[in-house]
């Protein structure tokens, strides 16, 4: 099986999707890669790219039964500035199912796609643990760590969204799991950061890779071509 690898956040706003494309993007350098987009309050991923979704999108891979890795693969889309690198459009105009009930139908379709010879397969979450259908974060967030072999969970260093953040971690309690902080703050402010997740949060170990360049964040936008994050492979083992 290849390597799953969720990216979520706790809550919209805090650059999950752009450091989830860009990592796809980077690790396509050099293996295949997949790129899901499974927000379910709606995805944004290939229009970021600027791609023609042709009525490609995860939502076809919703029916009354689990779905194939042949269904999943049939969604996709090829990135043409990067081939190794083929993207599932999000929802376009639909409101999803709750993490659980949503992976349930996907797992199957996810650990199958080793035999499309894709390597790597990202899954961008959004923010499932404040979806207004979830029944249980405990078992949302259970659900995630029993598909996916990483989880990266995203926090944008703001200190509303930081306490905001620690409160809905604590109470879903991932089995496992390991944080980004996206910093755009002062070096004595980061410090800060990483000191209170490190404490209220010690069994999520902190990934201080992730640095917010606005020029950077604006060119993607504006060409469509993510931003590479050097290292990023040997920073995250994988």
């Amino acid at each position: 099986m290849g390597t799953l690898i969720a990216v979520y956040t706790t809550r919209a706003g805090q650059t999950s999707s752009y450091w989830a494309t860009s990592l796809a993007w980077t690790l396509a350098e050099t293996r295949r890669v997949m790129l899901v987009d499974c927000d379910m309050e709606g995805g944004t991923i290939a229009d970021t790219l600027y791609l023609k979704n042709d009525d490609r999108s995860i939502g076809n891979c919703f029916g009354d039964r689990p779905a194939m890795p042949d269904e999943l693969a049939d969604q996709a889309l090829v990135v043409p500035q990067r081939p190794n690198l083929s993207v599932v459009p999000g929802l376009q105009s639909s409101y999803g199912y709750e993490i659980s009930d949503s992976l349930r139908k996907l797992q199957p379709a996810f650990e199958g796609l080793s035999d499309h010879e894709f390597e790597i397969t990202i899954a961008d979450l959004g923010h499932p643990l404040s979806h207004p259908g979830l029944r249980s974060p405990r078992a949302g967030a259970e659900a995630i760590c029993a598909v996916f072999h990483r989880a990266f969970v995203v926090i944008r260093d703001d200190p509303s969204l930081i306490s905001r953040s620690i409160n809905v971690l604590r109470v879903a309690r991932p089995p496992h799991g390991e944080i980004i902080i996206c910093h755009q703050r002062s070096r004595a402010m980061k410090k800060e950061i990483i000191e209170s997740i490190e404490r209220e949060l010690p069994d999520l170990p902190v990934r201080d890779i992730w640095l917010w360049d606005e020029r950077k964040a604006t060119r993607m936008g504006d060409s469509g071509v993510p931003m590479t994050l050097p290292g990023i492979g040997k920073d995250l083992n994988l």
